[in-house]
């Protein structure tokens, strides 16, 4: 279950449960020093910190036994980052250990500290689907606030950076592909407050270009700033109102599409907008494309479909520094009507995007940029998709057409299976 959606089974008004504050960020963010501040910073109630292996938080243990504070350190959890399956390690440890601390009925907040490594959205995944699947930790904890730090100094060339995980030595392993960019943007997307860290010596404008950059990617978040002397240590201890509401998240990228509200950022250099067309791509035209440059681009994700795979569905998601894209179900156009879920709000939604051409196939793609051209952008996807001419030629023909993705799919499948024989 994605953020944003509410489990199954809902109910506000349930008994006190422990609530949960996870604090994540990149590697060398500043993850240890927020939790230091915390640490220091608390003036009432009784706090847990659980520390993942990998986080180096530094705490004074004398300190914190003085307050009261008890701090616990979480296994290895990371074969979720390499399988992006929280069912596996991270559901079982980090679920594991919270419902244990709730337990001892002890304190009155859990503060978690993750690895430099760790990607929100999973974290809050643990939390829904305990929710739906009625686990134990459901009623006994809850997630109030996803903290996100960022480094000021660092962002900005992060989000820009080509270098994978590894090759800045900050991998889960060989078997971790994730960009450093893909990483730091996924992890600013999905958080629920956003906090700035080591903007010493920042100037005025880099300091504001920063917070815009902040504020497209994730509209919803609180955004805080160490250097400013606010009360970080409140906003992140405090409980939300309503409190007992699950986190939900919707990053910029998302409201594009949905139409929904964006901030308005005062200056010419900031572009948002979404490609939208009902005709598919011609798959080599895209391609090509795609291993082009596309110059001021920052954030582009969305669904897509190609000719010569009619009932697929895509999912494209590119930062300024890497892109990736990859199937993620059938459209409901090429499933049989019978097959389709019996619940009018689905059929209402289904209906508002259906065209009487391809159903609910479509490109919807929505882009942030920084000295974007995007008129220039949406005429060369425009000219991706099928001309009047190639449209004519039919199903079975589009299907023949040179297909670099279906080849690409394939040989990603084959180094996975090399991978598991090992």
């Amino acid at each position: 279950m994605k953020p944003g959606i509410h489990p199954k089974g809902y109910r506000p008004a349930e008994i006190t449960r422990l609530p949960v504050t996870v604090v994540c960020g990149f590697v060398g963010a500043g993850k240890s020093t927020l939790v230091q501040k915390v640490v220091a910073g608390r003036s009432s109630g009784r706090l847990a910190v659980l520390v993942h292996d990998r986080s180096d938080a530094g705490l004074d243990a004398d300190l914190c036994r003085s307050l009261g504070i008890e701090v616990f350190r979480l296994g290895e959890v990371l074969a979720e980052l390499i399988q992006r399956c929280v069912g596996c390690s991270l559901r079982d440890s980090l679920a594991s250990a919270i419902t244990a601390i709730a337990d001892m009925q002890r304190f009155d907040r859990v503060l978690v500290e993750c690895s430099g490594l760790m990607e929100p959205v999973l974290v809050a995944e643990v939390f829904n689907d305990a929710w739906e699947n009625s686990e134990p930790l459901a009623s006994k904890a809850w997630l109030d606030h996803l903290v996100t730090v960022v480094d000021g100094r660092t962002l900005w060339n992060d989000l820009h950076s080509e270098d994978d995980l590894q090759t800045r030595g900050a991998s889960c392993g060989t078997d971790d592909g994730r960009t450093v960019s893909e990483l730091v943007v996924e992890q600013v997307e999905y958080a629920t407050v956003l906090v700035i860290s080591k903007t010493e010596g920042l100037s005025l404008a880099k300091q504001t270009r920063l917070r815009s950059l902040l504020e497209t990617l994730n509209p919803e978040a609180t955004i805080l700033s160490i250097a400013e002397g606010l009360d970080v240590v409140g906003q992140i201890v405090n409980e939300r109102t309503p409190a007992s509401m699950p986190i939900s998240s919707q990053p910029g990228w998302a409201k594009l599409i949905q139409g929904a509200p964006m901030p308005t950022i005062r200056s010419s250099y900031w572009t948002m907008g979404v490609f939208r067309a009902t005709r598919p791509f011609h798959p080599q035209r895209l391609w090509e494309l795609i291993e082009s440059d596309w110059p001021g681009i920052l954030r582009c994700q969305g669904h897509f479909w190609i000719a010569s795979q009619p009932d697929r569905c895509f999912l494209w998601s590119q930062t300024a520094g890497g892109r990736f894209f990859e199937y993620i179900g059938d459209w409901w156009a090429s499933i049989p009507c019978a097959d389709w879920p019996d619940d009018k709000a689905f059929r209402k939604e289904l209906s508002q995007d259906w065209s009487l051409e391809f159903g609910d196939r479509r490109q919807a793609l929505a882009c942030i940029g920084y000295r974007l051209d995007r008129e220039r952008l949406f005429q060369r996807l425009a000219s991706c998709l099928l001309t009047a001419a190639e449209s004519k030629l039919g199903l079975e023909c589009w299907r023949r057409f040179e297909d670099p993705f279906a080849q690409a799919a394939l040989e990603i499948d084959l180094q996975e299976d090399e991978r598991e024989s090992e």
